[in-house]
């Protein structure tokens, strides 16, 4: 093609691209493959399940193998179509730039024609994506992105296929990377875990999964290790509705993802989160986030973990098995204002839930079940199940579950746990950072700056969570105020 040629066909390229664009997206492929997926899921569920009888999968599987086939030719049907939009707003726009159909026809066999198209198509549907967001302010995420999500996270096969692959493709130098002294922040919601996170990622001295890893957080090396940008990635206020801000670089609670692919317990399952105790998972885990520090040096990070993930209150023992020098930060709060934190965000998730269900997906895939539609309380004690939906509406379910997670906690303590007095922290959170400098061996100084950006956040407890607040929650929190560590006890020499 000569370079005249190419210029007056620019319009027609970009018409091409518009136009195949916006039929991909307002025909049914999405949901069509969305479907396929999910129904090729229900297939290996009936049929690896001990719980179904034979009579049924085989009334069951046939049923399932017709919805497959006939989303199949759907879909079949949907890229035909696409692509005979495409052959025919190409040949409609450039016969006459190019000198009639069969000269217009000859170009379809260029190497160069596939590539502009593509670069065009790619264009528009990032500036599309990018506009879309802007006018829907309520939104998220776009219909693109709740796609790819669905297709890395929903299906637990396609999860673990994706783990597989990501570890065939690391070299084998991975497998060597030394994990020394990762740190763990875990407690229960609403204790400060974030704020914890935040700060020492921001130190400088840590790798951690951030929103960049989304949404295959199975893939750390080859999706993960796409390089970090050099320019501060913009951030806004996160569903909590608590002040705290993230963006796409901000580390976020990503690992409990692993924990769902791999552990006999699915975030599927209905019923509470149990303690996990699966030996045979050590070593996977340990490869696991091998790729994630390698991908941090490989990054210029340090690579040394860091990872923050309530629900490894559970399985504290296994992590001290996998890393017997890791370091656990347990921080608390005055079970009044953590219990009022508690039940507002149940009641904030609730009403969210019901307005977004792709949200109430995401935090699904995620395992976050700390609030919302689908809470699922931490079984460490005798009254962690709530009666029914209204029992989680009383600040004193509330109560007796901060009571119950805490004493579990206190009771199962392994060796590296650093208890953090949250509320001690907020008063006085230079000296409280230096403290944990000194602890966490890091840099002196390294955390000064997030003195200025910690808020007591102190609000008015309600009259109803007051009284509520027992004698046995009272007690507990000054057993943890005398195991946590503070400047006092711990000045430097």
């Amino acid at each position: 093609m000569q370079d005249t040629s190419l210029l007056t066909l620019i319009p027609a390229w970009l018409g091409c691209a518009i136009i195949s664009v916006e039929a991909f997206l307002r025909l049914p492929l999405v949901a069509n493959i969305q479907s396929l997926n999910q129904t090729a899921v229900k297939v290996v569920s009936v049929i690896g399940s001990a719980r179904i009888s034979d009579h049924w999968k085989e009334r069951v599987v046939p049923a399932y193998a017709r919805q497959i086939l006939l989303r199949s030719l759907t879909l079949a049907a949907c890229l035909l179509l696409i692509l005979l939009v495409l052959v025919t707003s190409w040949v409609l726009l450039a016969s006459w730039p190019a000198g009639g159909i069969t000269a217009a026809l000859d170009m379809l066999m260029h190497w160069q024609w596939h590539v502009l198209v593509f670069v065009a198509a790619w264009a528009w549907a990032m500036w599309r994506t990018r506009r879309q967001r802007a006018a829907a302010a309520a939104e998220d995420y776009s219909e693109g992105d709740k796609f790819l999500h669905r297709l890395a996270l929903a299906s637990p096969s396609t999860r673990v296929w994706i783990d597989d692959l990501d570890q065939r493709i690391a070299p084998a130098s991975v497998a060597s990377t030394a994990i020394t002294a990762p740190v763990y922040v875990c407690a229960l919601a609403r204790a400060g875990t974030t704020v914890l996170l935040q700060a020492l990622y921001e130190s400088g001295q840590f790798t951690a999964q951030t929103y960049r890893a989304m949404p295959f957080v199975m893939a750390p090396w080859t999706w993960g290790g796409l390089r970090k940008s050099k320019h501060k990635s913009k951030t806004k206020q996160r569903a909590h509705g608590d002040a705290l801000e993230v963006g796409i670089d901000s580390p976020e609670a990503f690992e409990e993802v692993f924990w769902n692919t791999r552990s006999p317990q699915p975030a599927s399952d209905a019923q509470p989160l149990q303690e996990t105790a699966a030996p045979e998972l050590l070593e996977r885990y340990r490869g696991y986030v091998r790729r994630i520090s390698a991908r941090g040096q490989r990054r210029g990070e340090s690579g040394r973990y860091l990872c923050k993930n309530n629900n490894n209150v559970l399985r504290l023992p296994l992590l001290r098995s996998a890393f017997p020098d890791a370091l656990i930060l347990m921080p608390f709060r005055d079970p009044a204002a953590h219990v009022q934190s508690l039940l507002g965000q149940h009641k904030r998730f609730l009403k969210r839930h019901s307005q977004d269900p792709f949200s109430l997906e995401y935090m699904d895939w995620l395992g976050h079940h700390e609030f919302g539609a689908h809470f699922r309380p931490f079984r460490v004690g005798p009254r962690c199940l709530p009666a029914d939906a209204e029992a989680l509406l009383n600040p004193v379910y509330w109560v007796d579950y901060w009571c119950d997670v805490y004493r579990f906690l206190l009771h199962s303590e392994p060796t590296g746990v650093l208890w953090w007095d949250h509320d001690a922290f907020v008063a006085e959170p230079l000296a409280y950072l230096e403290l944990l400098e000194q602890k966490l061996a890091l840099p002196s100084g390294c955390l000064e700056p997030w003195a200025e950006k910690v808020s007591p956040g102190q609000r008015d407890i309600l009259d109803t969570v007051q009284a509520a607040v027992s004698d046995e929650a009272r007690e507990l929190h000054q057993q943890l105020r005398a195991r946590a560590i503070n400047p006092e006890q711990n000045a430097r020499g």
